[in-house]
């Protein structure tokens, strides 16, 4: 299992309407046609900051493709695209892609507690 996250930038005064935009959107089909699976999915924000966590079994160029072309993320991106601090295309393999690479934060650690010594 890996885990992803992306960051980017919305303009000042809009966060109330992203988090309701990213909280309120149906997913997507978890499987994309290679079998990467979208495991989980996380948006956090502050300020002007959008940070998405997403865990997945598979690989990640797999599942931006397979992103790109569900119509859900299609509506959310058209949606959001009023309040980027900055434009993206997002509507081919390629933009997402683009877009993943240049937003794709850098991945330091991942801790993980042993079961056996959580307390019962």
């Amino acid at each position: 299992m890996e885990r992803h996250a992306i960051m980017f930038r919305i303009r000042p005064g809009t966060q109330d309407k992203v988090k309701e935009l990213l909280a309120g959107y149906a997913p997507p089909e978890w499987t994309a046609p290679d079998g990467t699976r979208l495991v989980s999915t996380s948006v956090f924000v502050k300020d002007d900051l959008v940070v998405r966590m997403i865990e997945i079994d598979g690989n990640l160029p797999g599942l931006m493709a397979h992103l790109s072309s569900q119509p859900t993320i299609q509506r959310v991106e058209r949606e959001i695209a009023q309040y980027l601090a900055d434009e993206r295309d997002t509507s081919t393999p390629e933009g997402t892609r683009d877009f993943f690479i240049s937003s794709l934060m850098q991945h330091v650690t991942t801790r993980r507690s042993d079961p056996a010594e959580t307390p019962a």
